[in-house]
């Protein structure tokens, strides 16, 4: 499997559910409002696969030197659904642009310490909520952290930490981590807006 690959599904694992989180053009730096401290650079998911065929729903922000980039999702080893964003973070909004189809969104994000609260082995919990009041929650682990200079050995240190997840990680192409430099888009203005779930 080549890296690439490694490295979309580790943003798309995170990167989850069909959100409809999505923003403007240009991403400007992220400023980290209480209670979102955890979200970016973190692997998010709904649940551990309980097989090869179980869809994951996953979502991954990443603030990297050439820009801020997220993937969202659904994937199970065999099947991938996966769809690459640029993000703004602005206290407790999370803007996201969907190049794909040009539209942007903005939902609310809030991040929280939740072992105990959380289903088993999970430590960390994240809920999106829309403008219309339904949100989405996603859970992770403190160990895994995505190094943005080091997406690929991230994503191992990730597998070997919970096996039943090296099976998504290792489908998703390396040739998506090479979009970084395509998210360069003018004109989000004239984008439309999605709603969110």
């Amino acid at each position: 499997m080549s890296k690439q690959r490694n490295t979309l599904i580790a943003l798309a694992l995170a990167g989850a559910c069909g959100f409809g989180v999505y923003q403007a053009g240009q991403a400007l730096f992220a400023s980290e409002a209480q209670g979102t401290e955890h979200a970016v650079n973190q692997i998010w998911i709904d649940h551990v696969p309980r097989d090869d065929r179980d869809m994951i729903a996953h979502m991954v922000l990443i603030d990297h030197s050439k820009g801020q980039f997220g993937a969202i999702g659904r994937s199970s080893q065999w099947r991938h659904m996966i769809d690459v964003f640029k993000w703004k973070l602005q206290g407790d909004r999370l803007g996201v642009f969907f190049p794909q189809d040009r539209t942007r969104g903005q939902v609310k994000l809030e991040t929280w310490e939740c072992a105990g609260e959380a289903p088993a082995p999970f430590e960390l919990c994240l809920r999106l909520t829309s403008k219309n009041g339904e949100s989405l929650v996603l859970y992770s682990r403190e160990e895994w952290k995505i190094e943005p200079q080091s997406i690929d050995d991230s994503l191992e240190a990730i597998a070997e930490d919970t096996p039943a997840l090296a099976g998504v990680l290792r489908e998703i192409e390396d040739e998506q981590a090479e979009q970084l430099g395509a998210f360069e888009l003018e004109g989000s203005e004239d984008w439309t807006v999605r709603e969110v779930f």
